[in-house]
This record gives structure tokens, sequence and C-alpha cells, in this order.
């Protein structure tokens, strides 16, 4: 299913987890490149090395980090949970995304695909209902 078979609140909730992908993905992604390009001069292990160090130089930046990780831990849980339920694929890419991009791009991104999993179920539910009450509806009075 993709967005443009989507109608209503399912199509609303789509849009939202869109929106804070993209936004998430701009304001994560110029800080990242803000980093790189500051301490570009320690190569790419450097850069790594200075993100992590700065990641966790005082008490500030390790409670944000540890809550981060600790944020992601559980969310990873839910992820799995709800892509066994609805049956999303790759559940580990939105997982490792976290790291990787940021964990509001992945974690939108996985709510957005959940959402239209969400939506095709309950299109598939809505189907044989409207079906059968045309069914009815164009047989009653016919029958003696």
């Amino acid at each position: 299913m993709r967005l443009g078979d989507v109608r209503g609140r399912d199509r609303a909730l789509c849009t939202l987890y869109g929106l804070f992908a993209v936004g998430g993905c701009l304001v994560m992604g110029t800080l990242a490149i803000v980093f790189v390009v500051r301490n570009a001069d320690a190569g790419p292990l450097g850069v790594i090395e200075n993100f992590l160090r700065d990641a966790t130089r005082n008490l500030a930046s390790q409670f944000i980090y540890a809550d981060l990780a600790l944020i992601w831990a559980a969310l990873a849980a839910f992820m799995i949970i709800e892509a066994r339920r609805l049956g999303i694929r790759h559940v580990w890419a939105y997982i490792v995304g976290a790291p990787a991009l940021a964990l509001v791009v992945s974690f939108s991104v996985f709510m957005y695909v959940r959402q239209l999993k969400i939506a095709a179920m309950n299109d598939a539910h809505a189907e044989p209902t409207s079906t059968a009450m045309t069914t009815h509806a164009m047989t009653r009075g016919t029958q003696r």
C-alpha cells in the first residue's frame, strides 16, 4: 500500500511520521556534516573518536547519551514486537539505522511503514464487509 491509497486518520499519521523523518534527517544530517567538517583533520576514525569523546565528556552529555541508548533499546524491542505482529520485514535495518542516521529518522520511518501496514489490514477487513453488505442489499427482496 502507498500513501496515495491511504485515507483519513491513517493518512494523517503517515504524513506526520514522514514529516518527522524528513525534518529529523535535515536537522541531524546538518549537525553531522558540521561535526565531520570541524573534525575532518582527525581522519575517519578520529572523527568517530572525537564524537564519542564529546558525547561522554561531562555528566550532562553522559545523561543524554545514556538516555538515548536506553530509549533506542526500548524502541528496538517495540519495533521487533510490532514487526512480527504486522509482518514488517527487515526490522533490523530500522534498529541499526538509529545510530547510523538518527533515532528520530529510523523510528519515524518504521512508524510510517507500520501505519501503512495497519491501513492495509483495515482495508482488507473493510472490503469483505462492504461487499457482503452490497450483495445483501442487491438480493434483498428477491428471495421468497
